[in-house]
């Protein structure tokens, strides 16, 4: 049998020893054999008894180890578990954004996630920026990763929301005041010598004025100074390499957005290692990293060294169509991900899926237990490494432990 996964959050395994082990007793009674526990939420809270980080511990956690138990009662069973991470998605209440608001990602108006409307209503999420050096992923997240793996012998730590916001308007994060100064420079706009001279090039003799690249012109414009916050970040998204040229500086913006979450994933590998040489690294991901590249700076097929174990998120809400559609789709981007999982470096490919999205607009809830099992009867037969489900809270919801034992 290959892997069978449950992401779980920590209010499925309720606040004593007792609950947690009744929990994992069934799901590993239910064919279950790897468990990925939230520990660090949405909201920017973490379920363990930080040292490091006191003051971002959700109660009761201060004082029940959630991970200390759920892990010793996982090895009773032989279930694997990895410790699940919401990365860059923080509440506005979030101890981190309070402390730091500077941390935060902008948009060209120099405004958070939290003013966005999202779907008619205000929308509450925080997202910090991936790219400071100085700021929410080195001075926050990483070390959050190193102190959780130097605590607990888990099998791995596991990232989520590894990426830029998508539902909000994907260009337009981020240009806080670090990014506006931090693009032009690892882009090589400008230099920090000879700052007066525009350098254009001495003999524009080619067909095509892109074909003068090599000498680096300057990229900003003389009076980049004088712009405002709007302005700047509208050059740096829609803006030319050459003056009169195509409206190519958009490529490096995409590129600087997929070196930061690069540097991040390399970055909390690395401090995790050092903290227990055992541990390992899984991740969800978006289905397509080609166009999760361009769209949230999620190049996952580009990670090579940083993920043990890829998860990408084959739900169904990500997938057009029928439900035909769907396992047709399914089965063909399933190929697909294998090649790319090969191209990261990653030891494990495992398909993830979800329960509450099996059901569509029009569609009768009865029929979620037979699209359960569709689903798993394709995922294992075209993925011998196995699968990951999302989640333990919509198998209880929607009472599926019979279609799962179906499966």
């Amino acid at each position: 049998m290959g892997v069978r996964g449950l992401w779980c959050g920590p209010s499925d395994f309720g606040l004593d020893r007792a609950t947690v082990s009744e929990t994992v007793a069934r799901v590993a009674d239910h064919g279950f054999n790897l468990l990925l526990p939230e520990v660090k939420g949405g909201h920017g809270l973490l379920r363990y008894p930080s040292k490091r980080f006191a003051q971002a511990v959700q109660k009761p956690y201060d004082e029940f180890d959630f991970p200390a138990v759920l892990l010793e009662e996982c090895r009773k069973r032989g279930v694997e578990v990895h410790a699940w991470f919401i990365d860059f998605f923080e509440g506005e209440d979030s101890p981190a954004f309070r402390a730091h608001p500077e941390w935060a990602a902008r948009d060209a108006k120099g405004r958070c996630t939290n003013e966005e409307q999202l779907r008619g209503e205000r929308f509450t999420g925080m997202w910090m920026c991936p790219a400071q050096h100085a700021g929410y992923s080195s001075e926050w997240l990483v070390p959050i990763y190193e102190e959780f793996a130097a605590m607990y012998d888990f099998d791995a730590v596991h990232h989520d929301y590894v990426r830029y916001p998508g539902d909000l308007a994907p260009d337009q994060y981020c240009f806080c005041d670090s990014c506006l100064q931090a693009l032009p420079e690892w882009a090589g706009y400008t230099n920090p010598v000879f700052l007066d001279e525009p350098f254009d090039h001495a003999l524009y003799d080619r067909e095509y004025l892109e074909a003068h690249w090599e000498q680096s012109p300057r990229v900003l414009p003389a009076y980049w100074e004088r712009l405002n916050r709007a302005e700047r970040s509208r050059f740096l998204l829609e803006g030319s390499f050459f003056r009169y040229g195509r409206q190519d500086l958009d490529y490096f913006y995409y590129q600087f957005r997929k070196n930061a979450i690069r540097r991040f994933v390399d970055a909390a590998r690395a401090k995790c290692l050092s903290a227990r040489p055992s541990i390992q690294v899984s991740a969800a991901v978006f289905k397509n990293p080609i166009h999760s590249a361009r769209f949230i700076g999620q190049a996952w097929n580009e990670w090579a060294g940083a993920v043990d174990t890829m998860i990408p998120m084959d739900y169904r809400d990500h997938y057009p169509g029928t439900m035909e559609n769907y396992l047709g789709l399914l089965r063909e981007t399933i190929g697909r991900q294998k090649c790319w999982s090969s191209e990261a470096g990653a030891s494990r490919y495992l398909t993830g899926f979800a329960l509450w999205p099996l059901v569509r607009g029009g569609e009768l809830e009865s029929n979620r237990s037979s699209h359960l099992r569709q689903v798993v009867q394709l995922v294992e037969s075209e993925n011998e490494e196995g699968w990951v489900m999302f989640c333990l809270g919509d198998l209880v919801r929607y009472d599926l432990w019979k279609a799962v034992g179906a499966a």
